[in-house]
């Protein structure tokens, strides 16, 4: 047997040799005699010394301490002796995440963890030409780096700079809190993203696209599509998973959509309008379909984007036209210019709480100056007597 103690602390390993007791010297720790079989077996028991130390000299270089079991398992060759590496815990949390895609999980969510790791791994073979990297050694400056690198070389922008260290940070939290990272790189670095205008059409550019008519089958269906979205307020991925179970007609005939948001996993009651119903009286029959059907055969959001960037110019509308502008079309231009409650628009738009829906109300500029004329006109009134 061989004894691997470090600080008072010990753990006993088999060397897996044998010899006779009253052949061995336990002074000497070593077998007695010059037979072939004692010279054999000493010169293993002095390489496995010479190994123990090497492999105690290569574990101080990337552990602040060294305990026992930790070198008995690097003596052995089993893998918990080696250093966690970034790429390795990163690649097991998207694996984790993309079998969690339709439980509470989103297949974007998964993309941009997948995105965020490529452009770390092209990081690393830019700045220091290597694939990989210990996560013991991971640092604040290392991390100012990667930042730097994605505003320059990638051309990010601010708030997807940002988004991106998010991601980023939640990998490097599984290694500190599992204690592979003995310090948090990210302690004093702000994540914080600033407020920004959420581009929105306003009526008359909804009613271009409504009166536009297309003879391509594809550039109509996407219209619709992108049309149904601002009279909803459903994101693209919601319109593409909603299923026949997710809509209800009350007596009086109004169509329900009661479906949970993929994004944020909340609620979201949304009663359709004429116009959306007609969109979708138009491209389904409800009743030919079974509860986990499929409503609407969506093509991939970077396709429908694609046709909305044609669509757009046939419209002569400036802004750049993508799907997620109809949910703010939505929740600006349709409900809140319109006089909806902001209470009303956050449970049909499926917010988490009213602040999020706040963000909206802040961008509507005609609708402040509404208010403060109504507000004017009343106190006016009230100057008056009336």
């Amino acid at each position: 047997m061989m004894r691997i103690t470090i600080d008072g602390r010990s753990v006993a390993m088999r060397t897996k040799r044998f010899v006779k007791p009253e052949d061995w010297s336990q002074d000497k720790l070593s077998a007695l005699g010059k037979s072939s079989s004692a010279l054999s077996l000493n010169l293993y028991l002095d390489a496995l010394r010479a190994k123990a130390y090497n492999k105690y000299t290569e574990l101080l270089t990337i552990n602040d301490e060294v305990f026992p079991e930790l070198l008995r398992d690097a003596i052995l060759g089993i893998n918990s002796a080696a250093p966690k590496m970034l790429m390795e815990i990163w690649k097991e949390h998207n694996v984790s995440l993309k079998q969690l895609i339709e439980q509470g999980k989103s297949y974007s969510n998964w993309l941009k963890y997948e995105t965020c790791k490529k452009y770390f791994q092209e990081f690393l073979k830019s700045e220091y030409k290597i694939s990989d990297i210990s996560v013991k050694t991971l640092t604040r400056d290392q991390v100012l780096k990667f930042e730097f690198y994605l505003l320059t070389t990638k051309k990010c922008n601010f708030n997807t700079t940002k988004k991106y260290l998010q991601f980023f940070k939640k990998v490097v939290m599984i290694s500190f809190k599992n204690g592979w990272l003995k310090t948090n790189p990210f302690a004093d670095i702000s994540l914080t993203l600033k407020e920004t205008d959420r581009p929105y059409l306003n009526q008359s550019e909804i009613d271009s696209i409504i009166n536009k008519e297309f003879q391509n089958e594809r550039l109509s269906f996407v219209k619709d599509m992108f049309l149904f979205s601002c009279y909803t307020g459903l994101a693209y991925i919601d319109i593409y998973k909603l299923k026949k179970s997710e809509i209800e007609v009350n007596p009086n005939g109004i169509y329900w959509i009661r479906t949970r948001r993929q994004k944020t996993g909340v609620k979201a009651h949304i009663p359709l309008l004429e116009f959306p119903s007609e969109i979708l009286k138009k491209y389904t029959t409800l009743i030919d379909l079974k509860g986990d059907d499929r409503v609407f055969n969506l093509i991939s959001n970077q396709k429908v984007n694609a046709y909305l960037k044609e669509i757009g110019d046939l419209c002569g509308i400036e802004k750049n036209l993508t799907f997620h502008i109809a949910r703010h079309t939505f929740a600006t231009t349709v409900t809140m210019m319109n006089g909806v409650p902001m209470e009303s628009v956050s449970k049909m738009l499926g917010h988490k709480d009213l602040r999020s829906t706040q963000h909206y109300a802040r961008i509507v500029d005609e609708k402040v100056g509404n208010d403060m004329i109504e507000l004017a006109n009343k106190m006016l009134k009230l100057r008056m007597g009336v």
